[in-house]
């Protein structure tokens, strides 16, 4: 259950966000894949955290 309090700074909002979006570990939407690497933050929202799927990368 989602708490009030979580919400209300940009890190812990986030965090709720992530955590129910990928309940078992972030994937990549395409492809479903786990094999992700973290790709630093968002220029205009530090709290946010960029992903990078490795198999995208690997068939590019």
């Amino acid at each position: 259950m989602m708490k009030f309090h979580d919400l209300l700074d940009n890190a812990k909002c986030y965090g709720q966000i992530r955590q129910y979006r990928w309940p078992d570990g972030v994937c990549c939407p395409h492809c479903l894949s786990q094999d992700v690497t973290r790709q630093g933050k968002d220029d205009t929202q530090p709290e946010k955290q960029r992903y990078r799927c490795k198999q995208t990368v690997l068939e590019d």
